[in-house]
């Protein structure tokens, strides 16, 4: 008997591999048809997400920007950026 073939576990070793290349390939599928719809749906859990995500990216931003104005003594950005509607300075 050949100590190097054993058919239970090629077999089984090789339905794993195709299981998860085929996995890799739908999810891969999926992610291209996202990217390349004009409008993709959210639930609202994920639009709630989307948007705390954005959210917080633009304060983290409005930080760096507060610490630059400061760092160069710009009063009027400073003031733009610590008072209501400041979203809109950093657009």
């Amino acid at each position: 008997m050949n100590s190097e073939y054993n058919s239970k576990s090629f077999k089984h070793d090789r339905y794993i591999a195709s299981l998860t290349e085929e996995l890799l390939n739908k999810e891969d599928l999926k992610t291209k048809e996202i990217l390349t719809k004009e409008r993709t749906e959210y639930t609202r859990g994920a639009d709630a997400v989307i948007k705390r995500v954005q959210r917080k990216y633009l304060e983290e931003r409005r930080y760096i920007e507060i610490d630059k104005a400061l760092d160069d003594k710009n009063e009027v950005r400073f003031l733009a950026l610590t008072s209501k509607g400041w979203e809109h300075v950093l657009s």
